[in-house]
């Protein structure tokens, strides 16, 4: 063969190899990141939550859910939902605020108050984040949980159909396995 074939043939194979490469980083980025963890937060007290870190159990990653506080309020955001790798998520810390303003210190929370199983390909809705915080003669008291809100639910897959349509749903509550919801059920 000639040298001009050689060096051509040459030239496609290593294009054809850096294509594979970078081929095989993009799908390998989007398994990463293929999963929802869809939730709403609601505060009461004189505290209001306004970004949760999730732990991922297995590697110790950070997922951070921020601005809570413009959940829910005059018409904004009813829900939020987070793109993340899937695995078992506990809440590991609070970062609660006084008023807009003046925030309060950091709540750490141990992996014993309830692991989240994030499933690959699915949306996973976690539930409503509930934090209460109550004035007690020492300094404040919270306390946080879990509850299923359909509303949420409902709002997300009005403003997210065709995301929806094309993945799976479940729910994920803290502490409990991870529930398949029909799509039939949702209307889709």
């Amino acid at each position: 063969m000639s040298r001009k074939i050689i060096t051509m043939l040459a030239s496609l194979v290593l294009l054809i190899s850096t294509l594979s490469i970078g081929l095989s980083q993009a799908i390998a980025a989007e398994d990463l990141a293929d999963s929802y963890l869809l939730m709403h937060s609601e505060s009461d007290g004189v505290l209001s939550a306004r970004d949760l870190v999730f732990t991922n159990v297995d590697t110790g990653a950070e997922v951070w859910i921020r601005d809570l506080l413009s959940l829910g309020r005059a018409g904004s955001r009813k829900y939020i939902m987070q793109q993340l790798p899937a695995g078992e998520y506990y809440l590991s810390s609070i970062y609660p605020t006084v008023s807009i303003k003046d925030n309060a210190p950091r709540i750490a929370v141990d992996e014993d108050k309830g692991v989240i199983t994030i499933l690959a390909g699915t949306i996973n809705y976690i539930g409503d984040f509930l934090f209460e915080s109550r004035e007690t003669g020492r300094g404040v008291e919270s306390s946080f949980g879990y509850e299923p809100n359909s509303n949420t639910l409902i709002a997300a897959l009005t403003a997210e159909r065709e995301l929806f349509e094309r993945m799976d749903v479940s729910i994920s509550i803290a502490g409990n396995a991870p529930v398949p919801v029909d799509k039939k059920l949702l209307g889709l």
